[in-house]
């Protein structure tokens, strides 16, 4: 048996999908207001921007639901980066490069593992709803999947 690919795993592209989409929408619907004034970032506010649709995304997972809302969180995000993609571009190429690098480096692994793995666990609520025997689920690798996203996010925050 060969080598498992993410590009044949559908739940992996539809991730990867809605996160590009979400970006080029970003990209070209979003108008900035004229200047723009960039302040120092603090931790705490920056770090719960962040963190709040990661933790409803985990906390989705756990529900039929969870198909759903997950996929406008993912949407969503892929938006407010594109925006502000937008943004950068017509403002700072240095900022846009090592904002681009952390997301790509630090947020992104992170964001697609924690949607996999949730939207994952909600289809496989869903499943349950019509199983006559329904399975189990793993919480133990769940949740020390979102110890390790909080980690990273607080990482992603710091810099």
């Amino acid at each position: 048996m060969g080598k498992y690919k993410l590009t044949k795993d559908r739940l992996f592209v539809y991730i990867c999908s809605l996160y590009v989409c979400g970006i080029l929408f970003g990209v070209f619907l979003f108008r900035a207001p004229g200047e723009q004034n960039f302040g120092e970032a603090k931790f705490i506010p920056v770090f719960c921007a962040n963190y709040w649709y990661v933790f409803l995304m985990w906390l989705f997972g756990f529900s039929v639901i969870g198909l759903f809302f997950n996929s406008l969180i993912v949407f969503f995000r892929g938006f407010l980066f594109g925006a502000l993609l937008a943004v950068l571009i017509k403002t700072s190429f240095k900022d846009l490069a090592v904002l681009t690098a952390l997301e790509i480096i630090v947020f992104i692994p992170a964001f697609f593992t924690l949607g996999y793995f949730s939207l994952a666990s909600a289809r496989k609520q869903f499943y349950n709803l019509f199983a006559s025997f329904p399975g189990t689920l793993d919480n133990k690798i769940y949740l020390n999947i979102m110890i390790v996203v909080t980690v990273l996010i607080v990482i992603y925050s710091l810099v």
